[in-house]
């Protein structure tokens, strides 16, 4: 008996409206497992990640314990990514592009000034110069760019994820360095696109799609959230109709995914939920003991190792699980998630080996040291194989989700001359700078250590958005990394 296909915008619908998307199951593809039943390619996926760190510290003439020493695949690991050695030796999904550079001193194409904090993140993320150094994009950025091409007709055509909850530091603000994402508006105006940095209300706008936007309501409908049981609850007398049609692959897929939901439910419970989204937008801030609180001083005998810190690792940790079900349901195609912020002063201590007393910028200051830095890097690098992981062992069609996906993990400096300064060594520097990517969407090259030959980081962009079919180059930056994508 020939049993029918399942479209792949399948939902299973249950009381009060919700539905749970479906992962991309065997029942969905063509006898081949490379396309889709009904017509069409399987879906590819985007993922930019940013984290606000350099790559060494100043005075000291290493200038990373990152890249490796030699080129191409089998590459040796360092101390800031030696994380790579776990999950299964998840290095082997994970290329690293080193030797990059963005051009100061307004020299070319998606440059900055002098200024680095302000200057040189807007290129970085969009591509497009900043003579004068603003701390704000000119033009968009690859989330959105991706998002509107390949994301019509899901739910979040890009979704914009923000691990890192406060600044940190109560003698300034961030002005920028908290925003990652950048779209036009109807006029045509380039406008910031701010992530949403409280899990439980990613959880909610993913799974049922709507958050009301009254402060009441939205703490109404989160405590409503917190008195179900499950999600799958809800949707349970149409899981009992649709099993029966699944094969045993499907069935088991289906099961794992149910069983991930579950988890990632328990999981999120045992976070203290911020009081309503409002509240997260418009914070107060002083020290607040729910996200950890601010600290008057960067680091060394002044530094509260109490504050600073609101359990990131596990924050990033839930968003990555939200990213992982927003691929697999084909919720959303496009993903920016903001890590840390740039010029990051969140607390190191409770998540380096060492226990460093200072906040993560101030590391690759006064510590000076890139042997110090690279705990901290090690750390950021971890929670980003902790994703790739999970897309890895995620199967889909003839391979996995990772498979159809492209990532790419910036960072905010390398290390070298300091245009402001003419230091040599500093942390205020894009030279040296190092990409990290992930996936095989379009033949995109894994595992392997790249020369970037001197190119911008924003090439990388370009080579993993022609990886999910979007051949556009970002901002003036032209072209690809050859040898990433062959």
């Amino acid at each position: 008996m020939k049993i029918r296909p399942l479209h792949r915008r399948t939902f299973l619908r249950g009381i009060g409206g919700v539905t749970v998307g479906l992962p991309l199951l065997d029942i969905m593809l063509n006898e081949h497992g490379d396309a889709l039943a009904f017509g069409g390619a399987v879906p590819r996926r985007f993922f930019v990640g940013f984290h606000g760190q350099a790559m060494g510290g100043d005075g000291d003439p290493l200038r990373n314990m990152y890249a490796p020493d030699a080129f191409g695949p089998g590459y040796d690991l360092k101390k800031a990514t030696m994380p790579l050695a776990a999950y299964d030796n998840i290095k082997d999904e994970i290329s690293i592009i080193s030797n990059l550079r963005i051009p100061y001193n307004n020299s070319g194409p998606g440059s900055w000034n002098t200024e680095f904090h302000l200057g040189a993140l807007p290129p970085l993320l969009c591509g497009v110069s900043n003579p004068d150094d603003s701390s704000y994009c000119r033009g968009v950025t690859a989330d959105q760019v991706v998002g509107d091409a390949i994301g019509v007709g899901t739910v979040f055509p890009s979704l914009q994820y923000q691990v890192q909850v406060s600044w940190y530091l109560t003698d300034s603000a961030p002005y920028g360095r908290d925003i990652m994402s950048y779209k036009l508006d109807d006029g045509g105006n380039v406008v910031q696109v701010p992530g949403q940095s409280s899990p439980q209300q990613a959880y909610n706008a993913l799974f049922t799609g709507f958050v009301p936007p009254d402060p009441t309501d939205a703490l109404a409908a989160q405590r409503e959230l917190a008195r179900r049981r499950s999600v799958l609850d809800l949707v349970r007398g149409n899981i009992e109709t649709i099993m029966p049609r699944l094969g045993n692959a499907d069935q088991q897929r289906m099961q794992r995914h149910f069983d991930e939901i579950r988890d990632l439910e328990m999981r999120l419970a045992a976070i203290p939920p911020d009081a309503t989204g409002e509240c997260m937008m418009f914070r107060d801030p002083g020290p607040d003991p729910a996200i950890g609180g601010d600290n008057s001083s960067a680091g060394g005998d002044g530094f509260d190792v109490n504050a600073g810190y609101s359990d990131e690792s596990t924050r990033a940790r839930v968003f990555s699980d939200l990213v992982h079900m927003a691929f697999t349901c084909d919720l959303s195609r496009s993903v920016a998630m903001l890590y840390t912020m740039a010029q990051s002063h969140m607390n190191t201590y409770a998540i380096t080996p060492s226990q460093i007393p200072y906040d993560q910028h101030e590391v690759g200051h006064s510590v000076g040291s890139t042997d110090a830095v690279s705990e901290v890097l090690a750390w950021q690098l971890d929670l980003f194989a902790y994703l790739v992981a999970k897309l890895r062992d995620t199967p889909e069609g003839a391979g996995s989700v990772l498979d159809n996906t492209a990532m790419v993990l910036l960072y905010e400096g390398g290390h070298g001359l300091d245009p402001a300064t003419g230091d040599p060594n500093r942390t205020h520097s894009t030279e040296n700078m190092i990409v990290t990517t992930a996936g095989r969407a379009g033949g995109m090259v894994a595992g392997e250590h790249i020369d970037g030959g001197g190119l911008h980081p924003v090439n990388v962009l370009n080579t993993a958005m022609r990886a999910v079919g979007v051949d556009q180059d970002l901002g003036e930056v032209v072209g690809i990394v050859p040898a990433l994508l062959p």
